[in-house]
């Protein structure tokens, strides 16, 4: 069965003091599981108990609600409404209100003023013969957990127990995060559902480094055990560089993938699939400059190559004259094709070993 916990919420509202009817006074909290969810909707029994003294004093007064959550899990109650209420003598106070739900023990919290109001209301002939107005004054002060008033007493809140913690390097979460419809029970460590229908605005996560130095980047690392002993990682980095960044000059300005493990990989997994490589024209069109089809062959210039090398509206260039095409011949032998000063074609015999 589930643990509860109580989260108090403006715990007494009011005191009725009306004719001859009975006297009481509202209270209010709010139930949530040990996971922080709320008890929403749910039928408990809660046990107040009255303690005159101390939170260990004698009881002078108890009585049971069998009450049903709203949506919100909020239980509202009518304290006192019953027999020998009335002859609680809260002139020798103070008064300790233990809470208990589905049997289970609760905490224990000083009333304060409010319920002394019951007392207050018999004190009409009191003369307060002080000139001073302001001598009376008092100021609530808050400590931690600890609520006190000035030249009075103190009580310790209840501890609200949330899987949000705070540390000096900001708030985490020990379960998964859920942002946006769809994520009540989100399935990953941060899970993202948003309806995004049309248009260019389809962005569900940015960085953005405001540095102004001009030598900023913003990037995305994602690191894997390399040695879980040792505690060092593979590291890959997708990296978005400003104009001015200066640690890999030809990065400038460029989307770049950096790589400390034993290098990158781009995999289709996909039967059908492919990788392809787009630029823009100066008119704002995409366009496809080469593919790798799920054959493994390259077109360059054409989306269906028809070769291991297909090149389509271009040529292929080879500047330096030591190098050209190499082939190999029936008998096994490797050669290198490059041409004379006259344009005839030359095989040399090499080893590629």
């Amino acid at each position: 069965m589930k643990k509860l916990i109580l989260v108090l919420t403006g715990s007494i509202l009011m005191i009725h003091l009306f004719g001859q009817a009975p006297d009481y006074f509202n209270y209010q909290a709010v139930l949530r599981n040990i996971d922080g969810t709320l008890k929403s909707s749910e039928e408990v029994t809660l046990g107040i108990e009255l303690l005159q003294g101390s939170g260990e004093g004698s009881s002078v007064y108890s009585e049971v609600h069998n009450v049903q959550t709203d949506e919100r899990g909020m239980v509202m109650l009518k304290i006192g409404d019953g027999t020998f209420f009335n002859e609680i003598d809260w002139e020798n106070g103070p008064y300790f209100m233990s809470i208990s739900v589905n049997g289970e023990y609760m905490g224990t919290s000083q009333l304060l003023s409010v319920p002394y109001a019951l007392y207050a209301k018999r004190a009409g002939t009191v003369y307060d013969d002080d000139p001073d107005p302001t001598n009376e004054l008092q100021t609530l002060h808050l400590n931690n957990r600890t609520l006190g008033i000035s030249d009075g007493n103190s009580v310790e809140l209840p501890e609200i127990h949330t899987p949000w913690q705070t540390n000096n390097n900001g708030v985490h979460y020990q379960y998964n995060v859920g942002i946006g419809s769809g994520t009540i029970l989100p399935l990953y460590p941060i899970d993202i559902v948003k309806n995004i229908s049309g248009g260019q605005e389809h962005v569900l996560i940015r960085l953005r480094n405001t540095d102004e130095s001009g030598k900023a980047a913003a990037s995305i690392a994602l690191e894997a055990y390399e040695d879980k002993i040792a505690k060092t990682f593979f590291r890959s980095e997708l990296i978005q560089t400003s104009m001015e960044y200066d640690q890999i000059p030809d990065f400038r300005g460029m989307s770049a993938i950096l790589s400390e493990g034993s290098g990158i990989s781009l995999a289709s997994k996909s039967e059908t699939g492919s990788l392809r490589f787009y630029t823009t024209t100066v008119q704002d069109t995409i366009v496809e400059r080469a593919r790798f089809d799920p054959a493994g062959n390259l077109g360059i210039g054409t989306p269906v190559p028809q070769a291991k090398v297909h090149v389509d509206e271009g040529d292929i260039l080879i500047e330096n004259i030591n190098r050209g095409v190499i082939m190999q011949s029936p008998n096994g032998k490797f050669w290198r094709i490059t041409v004379g000063d006259s344009g005839e074609l030359i095989s040399t015999e090499i080893s590629i070993k």
